[in-house]
Parts: C-alpha cells; sequence; structure tokens
C-alpha cells in the first residue's frame, strides 16, 4: 500500500520595496528592494539609533538635573560660607577692638605702676623731716668710743671724728615721726639718748632715730611715711636723727628736706 505524499510547503521569500519618487520633470521613480534579513536588519538598526538617541537623552537629562542639583547645592554652601565669613569678619573686628583695649589697658596698668614705683621708691627714701613742727638744728658727730656726742663748731670741724649726726631740739608736744616707709628693723636702748629706732628702708637706707621717749613701735612693725615713732615731752625734746646708706653713715642734711 503506498504512502500518500503531502506535497512540501513552499515558504514564500518576502521582499519589501521602498518607492523613492525623484522630482525629476519626467516623473521617473526609483525603487529600492529590499529582502526580509535586510529589511530586519534595517528596522534593528533604526530602533538601536532611536534607542542609544534615548539614552542619549535620558543621561543627558539626569546629568543636567544632577548638575542643577550641584549647583544649587554649591549655591548654598556659597552662601552658608559667605555668612560665615561675614560673621568671622565681624568676630575679628571685635577681637581686634577689644586687644587695642586691653592693649590700652594694659599699658594704662603699666603705666600706673611704673608710677606706683616710682611714688613707692619716693616714699621710701628718708628725705621727708623727721619731727611735727618746726626745731632747732645742729650738726655733730658720734664717736662710738666716746660717752657723749662732738657738737661741730668751726673750730673743731677739721679734727672731730665720728659719725654723722643731726641734733634737734623739738618743741613739747611736737612728734617724732618716719621720714620714709619703711619696717622697724631694730627698737633699742642708747646709751647717750635713751632709745634707738631703726627703719630699713628696703633701698640700701636705715634711718635712725635717738630719743628719750617711750618708742610707739615695734620690731617688725611697718612703717609709713609720718607715722608717730616717738611722742615729745618736757624730758625728751631732744633727738638724734642719722642715716645710714649701704650701712655707710651719711650726712641726714643731704636727704633731709628742711624747712624753716
Amino acid at each position: 500500500m503506498s504512502k500518500e505524499v503531502k506535497p512540501r510547503k513552499h515558504r514564500h521569500k518576502r521582499h519589501y520595496t521602498f518607492m523613492v519618487i525623484s522630482g525629476d520633470s519626467d516623473g521617473s521613480t526609483k525603487r529600492l528592494h529590499l529582502n526580509h534579513f535586510k529589511t530586519q536588519l534595517l528596522a534593528y538598526s533604526c530602533f538601536a539609533i532611536v534607542l542609544a538617541i534615548i539614552c542619549v537623552i535620558i543621561y543627558e537629562t539626569l546629568t543636567i538635573k544632577n548638575l542643577r542639583e550641584i549647583q544649587t547645592e554649591q549655591k548654598a554652601t556659597i552662601e552658608t560660607l559667605s555668612d560665615d565669613n561675614s560673621v568671622l569678619e565681624a568676630s575679628k573686628e571685635q577681637l581686634e577692638t577689644e586687644v587695642e583695649q586691653l592693649k590700652a589697658a594694659i599699658n594704662k596698668r603699666l603705666e600706673e605702676e611704673q608710677i606706683s614705683q616710682e611714688e613707692a621708691q619716693t616714699l621710701a627714701m628718708p628725705t621727708g623731716f623727721p619731727l611735727t613742727g618746726t626745731a632747732s638744728i645742729k650738726k655733730a658727730l658720734d664717736d662710738a668710743t666716746a660717752t657723749t656726742i662732738t657738737e661741730l663748731t668751726e673750730e673743731n670741724k677739721d679734727e672731730a671724728t665720728g659719725n654723722p649726726l643731726i641734733v634737734f631740739t623739738a618743741a613739747e608736744g611736737s612728734s617724732i615721726i618716719a621720714s620714709g616707709t619703711g619696717t622697724v628693723v631694730n627698737v633699742t636702748t642708747d646709751t647717750k639718748f635713751g632709745n634707738t629706732v631703726s627703719i630699713d628702708h628696703g633701698n640700701g637706707y636705715i634711718s635712725i632715730y635717738r630719743n628719750a621717749g617711750d618708742p610707739l613701735v615695734t620690731e617688725g612693725s611697718q612703717i609709713d611715711k609720718g607715722d608717730i615713732i616717738y611722742v615729745v615731752g618736757e624730758k625728751n625734746t631732744t633727738l638724734g636723727y642719722q642715716i645710714q646708706q649701704d650701712d655707710e653713715y651719711v650726712d641726714p642734711e643731704e636727704l633731709i628736706e628742711i624747712n624753716g
């Protein structure tokens, strides 16, 4: 028994025709024939090109958006930095003003301290008159080996020896006072005058007050210029006054201010 043979189907090849109508006066036309493969290749190529264009457009759009966002952020950052810079400039100006004020205050303080030191040094110098009120004055010398002092006269001034001394005769009711600021370093008895008070002025000078009255100060006391050391009564009107400079006796008249 013979088998029935089915007729084979033939695949029809697809052809595409693109017509290009020229603008010639004779109205002639040109035809471009593409087979199926070429048509698909052309279609895929066009699709790829369109897709690439779309991707480029999307990429550029996103890039432009990102750049705009970055630009906005940078603008905001610049504005913030500008504000910060303005604040810093204001702070700088304020600090410069405060520095100038501080310098002025320091300079003023230094000047005041300098003046205070100069005033303190001036007050510490034993230049003050050691008595309140007026008194008679005699120059003398004190020889440590002698029992009495030697008053200087025109006859003996070239021969007498001893340490320079001024003898004041004060009025009853007056006071013997410190000739400068300092510290009482010695309060002792004195065979020639009764008592001795020595004040160290801290600058190499020591003033010595010799009187028969009772001292009103004690060793170690801080003394201001003009503080009372003795009160002058009927029996202690005589004051022997001496000054030492760097442990050497000097003439008190060269330092003290004597008025009248």
